[in-house]
Order: structure tokens, then sequence, then C-alpha cells
């Protein structure tokens, strides 16, 4: 069993369920104990552990033969598990319980085709993307480009299944894969950056702190999990604001925001957005404030909830990341 039920299901105190597995047990570790000098009690139950009990009379949620009663809960659900989440939080929602990262932000955020539509219509993505079936089509886009192509699975994170398309050679394979297997395509231009990104973290769409993430030598991909470097990344106004307006496009009350510095334009552009950051110590702090209130009533956290420190100057305390990726810091 992964849930984490290490706190009582049926004290005075309100309740707040992570629905998730063990992914990011390391910032649960961080965010758990948190949350309960908050006065605020919290577990975390896998989705195959949730058993719900429908009756003329109403809907019933239990784990572990305990009966839940959530005053807030939490979606935390990715890869295989997104979709029997999905189901569970949109149950949660018309049972009348608050949900954070609902059903559907969820289903947008990690579907780069929703996610980058979002950012689309608001005006914050900053450059073009292609998506399809039609290899004549993507031919045609790439071809017009000035420039080579990154190529990306539609689900997925991690920096999982990147593919940078740099001339003739590259284009002619992909096109013979896409027409021999078919599926489908998500294309946007290799934007000019100084070799690393940057990780916005959004509580209630407010950024509160970020970091550059670097690409290990030799290579391009910017992500912890694929072996890169990290540094804290001062917020400034600029950041800020886009990542705030990234996170609203996306509607992620908890975000974690991919920013990307053209350094061709000298302007920013939105990566993507991600429902289910892996967070860093300072964000989890920001969040346990933020539930805690939340917890007690999500429509006045809504309106009233705002970061008590915001990361905007030079801090290069280690203690502001995990211990696990304090090797991986650069100065």
């Amino acid at each position: 069993m992964l849930s984490r039920l290490d706190d009582d299901l049926h004290s005075d105190r309100p309740l707040v369920v992570f629905l998730g597995d063990n992914i990011d047990e390391e910032d649960h570790d961080v965010l758990f104990p948190a949350m309960r000098e908050r006065g605020v009690a919290v577990v975390r139950v896998h989705p195959d552990d949730l058993v719900v009990e429908m009756t003329d009379t109403g809907i019933g949620f239990f784990v572990a033969g305990q009966r839940l009663e959530p005053d807030l809960v939490i979606g935390w659900v990715l890869d295989e598990l997104l979709i029997p989440g999905m189901a569970h939080l949109d149950v949660f929602r018309c049972a009348g319980v608050p949900v954070i990262n609902d059903a559907v932000t969820l289903f947008r955020a990690q579907n780069k085709y929703l996610d980058s539509s979002m950012l689309s219509l608001a005006g914050v993505l900053g450059y073009p993307v292609l998506t399809g079936h039609d290899p004549e089509a993507l031919e045609k886009w790439v071809r017009d480009l000035d420039g080579p192509a990154v190529i990306k699975p539609l689900v997925g994170f991690g920096g999982r299944g990147l593919r940078k398309i740099e001339g003739e050679n590259d284009l002619q394979d992909l096109l013979t894969e896409l027409r021999r297997d078919g599926g489908s395509y998500y294309a946007v231009p290799w934007i000019d950056n100084p070799g690393r990104d940057i990780r916005v973290y959004t509580i209630n769409h407010q950024p509160v702190f970020a970091m550059y993430r670097y690409a290990p030598p030799g290579t391009w991909v910017t992500n912890i999990r694929a072996g890169g470097g990290l540094s804290i990344c001062p917020l400034t106004p600029e950041i800020g604001d886009l990542a705030r307006r990234a996170s609203q496009a996306a509607g992620t009350l908890i975000g974690g925001i991919d920013i990307g510095e053209n350094t061709a334009t000298g302007e920013l552009v939105v990566y993507e957005v991600n429902s289910c950051p892996t967070c860093e110590p300072p964000a989890l702090e920001a969040l346990a404030d933020f539930l805690a209130l939340a917890a007690r009533d999500l429509d006045h956290a809504l309106v009233t909830w705002e970061p008590t420190k915001v990361y905007t100057d030079l801090d290069t305390d280690p203690d502001l990341f995990h211990k696990s990726k304090r090797g991986l810091l650069r100065a």
C-alpha cells in the first residue's frame, strides 16, 4: 500500500488528503509535518487504496477500513495514475469536497497540447507550437522554421522522450517513423538558451521561489531528473509576472512554471506549466501556509492568501534545497 496514513483521520483538526503515490516522498517528509504544525491533519491516499460506497443516500469514502471525511483534497496524480485519480477527484468534487488542482486542471496541465493551448490563449506562450497527426503538415512547418525543432511527447515529465531535429536526416527519420507507426506529434522551435531554464513555484497563482535548472555537460535537456544541476534564481518582477500569468492561464493553484530565456531575442518564454511539481523547501513552507488556510475555508484562502516571503534576492543557503539535491548545486 502506497498510502501514508500517519495521522488521525478523526481528530478535531481539519483533514487534508493528498491523492497520489510516493513519487514525491521527499516533499511529503517536509510538507506534512509543516502542515501539522499549523493545526491540520494530513494523509496521503493512493487511488488504488480508496474504497467508495454509493447508495441512494450518498457517497462514502474509505481507506484501510476507516471512513474518510476530508475537508480538502489535493490532486497529485500523474502518468498511469492520472485517469483513475481524475475519476476519484471528480467524485470528491461532486460530493461537495473542495479539490485543489482538480481533475480538469490536472488533465490539461499533463497534456502538452492542452497546456500550450491555455498559455497561447492567454498570450504567454512566446513561440509557435504545432501538434497533430499529419506528417506533411509537420514537414512543411519544420522546413519553414529558421532553425532546429524540438519534438516532445504529448504526455510525460522529467525530460523523457525529447527529440531535437537539427537537419534533413533528423527530419526524414522522424517523418519515416510517423508514416510507418502513426501517432501524434507535438513540435516547437528550438529556443536558443544559456544552457538552463527557470522553474518557478507558484502557490495560489503567486510566485514564491525560483531556481535555475542546468543541462548536464554535453546535453541540452534541462531537468533535474535527467541529471542536471541547479541554483537559486532571484524572482525578478518580469519572471514573477510571467509565472503568475501562466499559472492563472493553466488554473494551477499549486504549480511549477518552466520558463526559458531566449538569448536570440532577449525575451522570456513559457515552456509548460506543471500541476504536480516536485517542490523545494521554501515552496513547501508556503504551500503549508496556504493549505492550512484552505482546509478551513478555501474560498477565503483564494481571496486573501499571500506568501509571507518571496525569494527575490540571491540566497546561497543550501538548506533552500532538499538534501538529495545539494550535491547538484552550482555557484
